[in-house]
């Protein structure tokens, strides 16, 4: 699957509509399930799920050009980095989901977030993408074929952005359950999301903020010493 750059949106707009309409189509359950009054909480968990559907979404493009087109034995033997091939091809994923992204910044400061809040959602944006895509960059190197880096990124999406709580509050779950949830990086962005467009904060600010960018930090470790780049 390509979703680089803005070629694919020319080429084919409904792309946007496909990769796009799982995130959006809860939220719209959610606003009509609540008449409205849910609206914020689906904003959050859509902002999550975007952002990590286009992290992971790296890792199966990824596995295509290592077992498929062979690009990336061309990579490994110049002097470009891990870190520098995995960011060249993510941030032309982030321009391809830049209009969804820049519709949720904008129903989100429908509902009154201040400029503040937007600049805090998005460097929220950036540490959870950080964060995804050197998680599908990790796993993709792992992959037996492109079929199989599609599933296991797919898995993982619904793993980070539905099971947890990203489209509702971390207080509605059960006591013994919430330690669980708090580890996990798209819980600490959404519950910073809801913050930041008024709902309050589920996890104290400082600690969520800290959380997500030990997340990234490891996960840039893990891609930087610890993936298989190389084959043996």
């Amino acid at each position: 699957m390509y979703y680089l750059g803005f070629t694919p949106m020319v080429r084919n707009p409904l792309f946007m509509a496909f990769v796009f309409s799982t995130p959006f189509t809860l939220l719209f359950i959610l606003f009509v399930a609540s008449n409205g009054t849910a609206l914020p909480y689906g904003l959050a968990g859509a902002l999550t799920m975007i952002t990590t559907e286009l992290g992971l979404f790296v890792g199966t493009d990824l596995a295509t050009y290592k077992l498929q087109n062979r690009f990336q034995d061309m990579v490994v033997a110049s002097p470009v980095s891990p870190l520098i091939y995995m960011f060249g091809v993510a941030l032309s994923e982030l321009i391809f989901g830049a209009p969804a992204l820049l519709i949720l910044f904008g129903l989100i400061a429908g509902q009154g977030a201040t400029l503040g809040a937007l600049l805090s959602c998005l460097g929220v944006v950036i540490l959870l993408w950080i964060t995804t895509t050197s998680l599908g960059f990790f796993f993709s190197a792992y992959a037996p074929n492109t079929q199989n880096a599609f599933i296991i990124n797919g898995f993982i999406t619904t793993m980070l952005s539905v099971l947890p709580p990203v489209y509702y509050s971390v207080n509605v779950l059960p006591s013994f359950l919430v330690p669980l949830a708090v580890v996990i990086p798209t819980t600490e962005a959404s519950s910073l999301f809801q913050g930041a467009i008024g709902l309050g904060y589920s996890i104290e600010p400082t600690s969520g903020f800290a959380a997500l960018l030990a997340a990234t930090f490891i996960m840039l470790l893990l891609v930087s010493f610890r993936m298989k780049w190389r084959e043996t």
